[in-house]
C-alpha cells in the first residue's frame, strides 16, 4: 500500500501545481506532509535496525538514492532556466540553496515565485532538503547508542523545528511512530490498534476540514502511513508505481513543458490540457527512473565500499554547512536580503 500511497502523493502535486483543486483539506502541502511522515517512519525504521558500525553504508545508499536523480533534475532544471531566461543573480542564489540542501531554509514564499528559475518550476525542491537534513540528524539519534549523542541529537532536532521550519515536525512524528513499534511491536496491526489509527486519521481528516494546524497535519499525516503500513507481497505494479513517484516529483516540469509545446497549436480545454500534461510528466517520470533510477538501484551494492560510505557522509555535512555559512557570508556582504 506505500508503494501506491507514494505515486498518490506525487501526483497531487503535480495536479495541484497544474491548477487542479481537491476537496477540503488535500493539497500539495499536505500531500509533502505524508510524504515527509513516511520518510520518517522508514527510514527510521531502518536506523532503528542499523548498528553504528553500518552507518557508512546508510550514508552510502541514501546518498545514491537521491543525489543522482536529484542532480540530474537540478541540472537539468538550471540548465534549461539558462538557455531559456539567462542567467542572473537570482539563478545562481537557487542554485546555491539546491546543491547545498538548503532550499528550505532560506527561500522566503511568495517572493521567491517571482525569482526562482521559469517561474518557480522547481519550488518543491524544499522538500528535499528537508530531507536530507533529517538523514544528517536521525543516525545519532537512532544508531548511536551513546545516551549523551542521542539527547544531544533530539534536543538540536527539537530546536531545529522550533527555529528553523515546520516542515521537520512530520518527519519527527514518523521517526516517534518508528520508535513506537520498536518498543512495543506492531501494535497498530492488532484489531484494537486499527481501530484506534481508523479513529484518529478520520477524525484529524476532519478536523483538517475547519483547522489548518500543522500539528493536526502531522498527526493526520503519521496516522495515514500507519494504517496503510500493511505488510503483504508487494505487486511488480504497486512497486513500479512506487519506483516512479521520486521521478515523478523531481522531474513531472520536463513532461508538462513537452506537453505545452505540443498542444498550443490546439485550443483544448482546460481539464483536457491539464490530463495530457500529467500524462506527459508521467511519461518523464518513467523515462527517468527507466535511464536513472532504475541503473543506479541495481548497481548500488557493487559501487559500495566503506570509503566511499564515510566519504559521502562527509559531503552530505558539508554541504550543508556550506549552504549555512554561505547564506550568511552573502547577507554580511549584503549580495542577498
Amino acid at each position: 500500500m506505500l508503494d501506491w500511497l507514494r505515486f498518490l502523493l506525487a501526483s497531487i502535486v503535480v495536479l495541484v501545481h497544474l491548477g487542479f483543486v481537491f476537496p477540503g483539506p488535500i493539497d500539495g502541502q499536505l500531500a509533502v506532509w505524508v510524504f515527509l511522515a513516511l520518510s520518517g517512519w522508514l527510514i527510521g525504521g531502518i536506523l532503528l535496525r542499523t548498528p553504528q558500525q553500518e552507518l557508512p553504508r546508510f550514508y552510502f545508499n541514501r546518498a545514491v538514492r537521491i543525489w543522482i536523480p536529484y542532480g540530474f533534475a537540478v541540472a537539468m532544471l538550471y540548465g534549461v532556466a539558462a538557455f531559456k531566461e539567462g542567467v542572473d543573480e537570482y539563478w545562481w542564489k537557487y542554485l546555491f540553496y539546491d546543491v547545498t540542501f538548503t532550499h528550505y531554509n532560506f527561500t522566503v514564499f511568495p517572493q521567491a515565485m517571482t525569482e526562482m528559475p521559469m517561474e518557480g518550476t522547481g519550488n518543491n525542491y524544499w522538500s528535499i532538503s528537508v530531507e536530507e537534513q533529517f538523514y544528517l540528524i536521525a543516525p545519532f539519534m537512532l544508531s548511536f547508542s551513546s545516551r549523551l549523542s542521542r539527547v544531544a541529537a533530539a534536543a538540536f532536532f527539537a530546536l531545529a523545528v522550533f527555529f528553523v521550519g515546520v516542515a521537520f515536525l512530520p518527519i519527527a512524528g514518523g521517526v516517534v511512530a518508528a520508535s513506537v513499534q520498536k518498543r512495543f511491536g506492531d501494535w497498530h496491526l492488532r484489531k484494537s490498534g486499527r481501530l484506534a489509527v481508523a479513529a484518529a486519521l478520520i477524525s484529524s481528516f476532519v478536523l483538517l476540514w475547519f483547522v489548518r494546524d500543522f500539528i493536526v497535519m502531522t498527526f493526520f499525516s503519521v496516522m495515514l502511513v500507519l494504517a496503510l503500513s500493511v505488510p503483504g507481497n508487494r505487486s511488480r505494479t504497486a512497486l513500479f508505481f512506487g519506483a516512479i513517484s521520486f521521478p515523478l516529483y523531481l522531474n513531472a516540469w520536463i513532461g508538462i513543458f513537452a506537453a505545452n509545446l505540443l498542444a498550443r497549436p490546439f485550443q483544448l480545454p482546460a481539464i483536457a490540457t491539464g490530463l495530457f500534461q500529467f500524462s506527459l510528466a508521467v511519461l518523464a517520470a518513467v523515462a527517468c527512473w527507466y535511464c536513472i533510477d532504475r541503473p543506479v538501484r541495481a548497481r548500488r551494492d557493487l559501487w559500495y565500499t566503506r570509503r566511499l560510505g564515510k566519504t559521502a557522509a562527509i559531503a552530505a555535512y558539508l554541504s550543508v554547512m556550506i549552504g549555512w555559512v554561505g547564506e550568511y557570508v552573502l547577507r554580511w556582504y549584503g549580495i542577498v536580503d
